[in-house]
């Protein structure tokens, strides 16, 4: 599977672009259905994924891609070869691996591939790379191997291995004997991502010192030299309850003032009550401007547009990257019609906006990725929006 960086024009913003050029039918179908599954995944330590196709290459042959958010970062591999790292620093980033896994389980995806060179360190944060895909990316590497990658035991016994592989050899205390269950995970008795997050998550267990972990991670120096290790906690370091502050002396002298005060506020009190209590002007509030009666109704036509797609999605009339893709588009028109540029160039870009929708729909339709009702509700919609 190649990789390519790429520049996303509409939006400018990089990207990432996976291309899967194998001529296994079922590793591109397994392709399309991961990347379809794992669009709908949302959680922090997971990439986004943007938008999903098929086109043809230079010389004709069928290739599936998807375009996900371009992580600037490095790899946990990198990392590691500078050295293993800190217990709590492994707790902080496999504790962030397990909750992405215990998402994406949750919704019946799997990684397929989960290994150190599939994590991506930005700053302090973990994102993990081609969720829903990795079994591809090891198909492609073994003819042998099942495009799901071996189920949720397999992802959870990777995850022990990244433990493990994070620590140094030899490392005992809690770390490691989680790493132990992970590797030792089946489908029927576990553990499962969820217990692994809970354990790798506990207040009294090693993550206490996470937030120690994650800045000593975002803090690391450049690669080719060993990031420094979090300063050693005291020996009670634990939160201790502080008596409360002694009320504050009153003194005669402040009584006193505190009564002058008092004795001048009631009457000052009183005549604002008088002021605001009188007979008040009526206010005449003036009518919406026809600019603003006409941005309302593009932004109402905007709003019929996603639910037509996704009944269509739903119906079947309607393939799931065509459906991410219309939704993309949507999106930002939506993002265009509440821009505070200028009026003018304003209204420029949201016909632009319009006219991409309108191509898009033609060119899906044509891949037969669209029904013909579906579009022509689409168009329909399109057509009553006046900019």
């Amino acid at each position: 599977m190649e990789v390519w960086r790429a520049w996303d024009e509409l939006l400018g913003r990089p990207v990432a672009v996976k291309l899967l050029a194998s001529a296994r039918t079922d590793l591109r179908r397994a392709f399309q259905e991961g990347v379809n599954r794992a669009a709908g995944l949302s959680h922090p330590a997971l990439e986004t994924v943007y938008d999903s196709d098929r086109t043809r290459d230079a010389s004709g042959r069928l290739v599936s891609y998807v375009v996900t958010e371009f992580l600037d970062g490095e790899t946990l591999a990198e990392r590691l070869r500078q050295g293993p790292l800190t217990a709590s620093e492994t707790v902080d980033v496999c504790a962030q691996i397990a909750g992405a896994l215990d998402a994406a389980h949750k919704a019946g995806v799997t990684h397929g591939d989960l290994n150190p060179r599939r994590v991506v360190l930005v700053g302090g944060d973990v994102k993990i790379i081609d969720t829903g895909i990795g079994g591809i990316a090891r198909g492609l590497r073994d003819a042998n191997a099942n495009a799901d990658g071996g189920g949720e035991a397999a992802d959870v016994r990777a995850l022990g291995a990244v433990i493990s592989a994070c620590l140094p050899a030899g490392a005992s205390g809690e770390p490691a004997a989680i790493a132990a269950r992970c590797l030792a995970a089946t489908i029927v008795d576990g553990p499962f991502a969820r217990d692994v997050a809970r354990l790798l998550n506990r207040d009294d267990g090693p993550s206490n010192a996470a937030f120690t972990a994650r800045k000593s991670l975002a803090d690391a120096p450049a690669r080719g030299t060993a990031p420094a290790r979090p300063a050693r906690p005291a020996r009670d370091h634990r939160t201790r309850a502080m008596r409360p502050p002694p009320p504050p002396r009153r003194n005669a002298a402040g009584v006193r003032l505190a009564a002058i005060a008092l004795v001048i506020a009631i009457p000052v009190t009183a005549a604002v009550a008088i002021f605001v209590s009188a007979p008040r002007s009526p206010v005449t509030v003036p009518p919406p401007s026809p600019a603003d009666t006409a941005a309302r109704d593009v932004t109402g036509a905007v709003g019929r547009l996603r639910p037509i797609v996704s009944r269509g999605y739903t119906s079947g009339e309607i393939r799931s990257d065509a459906a991410i893709d219309l939704n993309n588009l949507i999106t930002n028109l939506e993002n265009d019609l509440t821009s505070d540029r200028s009026r003018k160039a304003n209204r420029r870009t949201v016909s632009r906006r319009i006219a991409l929708l309108q191509d898009k729909i033609v060119a899906r339709q044509r891949e037969r990725a669209l029904s013909r009702d579906v579009a022509a509700e689409l168009n329909r919609v399109l057509a009553t929006i006046q900019t």
